[in-house]
């Protein structure tokens, strides 16, 4: 007895099994990418900025942005390894970053110490040495000392003619010099002053308009 023929399949049933096929290699194919993906691009999410790091920064209150930073830092210098500097042998100026503010605007100052030695020097320009002052005639209005949390020494080596700059940004609040109120605000327009010091030094009064 002769064995019957085996029975050919359709062309229907062939094409379902080549789709299996290529379905599966699809899967394939994704897992290996993924996979790769994942052995490759995982350390993005660590990177760190540079915003991220802050060098010669000295922390303040809400009102005050006290922060010395460096034109022209002194890497080679310790302070250690330099002397002080005298009253007589640095001079600090002051000045608004812009003429005139309105008063939905909190005016920012911009101070400047700068060695006037002939040789460098060591001087602690932290918070507990910086005082900035507004005022409008003879009065004052405002005193950034108050204002400042957990005031903190920070000794910097000033080199001839390189200058360091820090700014303090004021919230138009009014104080007695004493006591950082936030009560009243200054609600006048006109002409202000303002004025910064490190140490015994201070700058010479600088004017800005309020309007």
């Amino acid at each position: 007895m002769s064995a019957s023929p085996r029975r050919r399949h359709s062309p229907a049933v062939y094409r379902r099994r080549r789709l299996a096929v290529l379905l599966l290699l699809a899967i394939i194919v994704a897992l290996i990418v993924w996979a790769v993906s994942c052995a490759t691009g995982g350390g993005d999410a660590t990177e760190t900025t540079g915003a991220d790091v802050a060098t010669d920064v000295a922390d303040s209150a809400d009102s005050t942005d006290a922060a010395p930073a460096s034109a022209s830092p002194s890497a080679s210098l310790d302070p250690d390894q330099v002397s002080a500097c005298q009253p007589g042998e640095f001079t600090v100026s002051v000045k608004t970053e812009s003429g005139q503010y309105s008063f939905t605007q909190q005016p920012v100052f911009v101070y400047q110490v700068t060695s006037t030695a002939s040789v460098a020097c060591s001087l602690n320009v932290g918070t507990t040495q910086q005082q900035v002052v507004v005022g409008s005639g003879q009065a004052e209005v405002w005193k950034s000392t108050p204002c400042v949390e957990n005031p903190t020494d920070q000794t910097v080596v000033l080199e001839p003619g390189q200058p360091r700059s820090g700014k303090v940004t004021w919230d138009l609040a009014m104080n007695d010099g004493t006591t950082c109120s936030k009560d009243r605000h200054v609600s006048t327009k006109g002409t202000y002053w303002v004025q910064a010091s490190i140490g015994d030094r201070s700058s010479d009064q600088y004017r800005f308009v309020l309007q």
